[in-house]
């Protein structure tokens, strides 16, 4: 099954094509919105907190947001990461 770039860390995990597919990354906990894919700097919608800074977030302690811990795993072997994705 092909699998789609989570626009918030950049791992192919999300089953349908973002942006809007309301998917939730198990990487990263990102919730994927179209509003907030289209407005990186917007907080709010289905995530609380910006795309840019969900992005920041999941560099720094490896989720979306700190509340999301304990929600994500780590990537493993047979996760992918997108060369291409890079932060905004």
């Amino acid at each position: 099954m092909k699998k789609y770039t989570c626009p918030c860390c950049g791992y192919k995990t999300l089953d349908e094509e973002p942006p809007g597919t309301y998917s939730i990354c198990p990487i990263c906990f990102w919730e994927d919105d179209g509003i907030q894919f289209d407005d990186p700097d917007y907080e709010g919608g289905a995530n609380r907190v910006s795309l840019k800074q969900g992005q920041k977030n999941f560099l720094k302690f490896g989720a979306c947001e700190k509340e999301m811990i304990k929600y994500v795993r780590k990537p493993d072997k047979n996760d992918i990461k997108n060369n291409e994705w890079k932060p905004l």
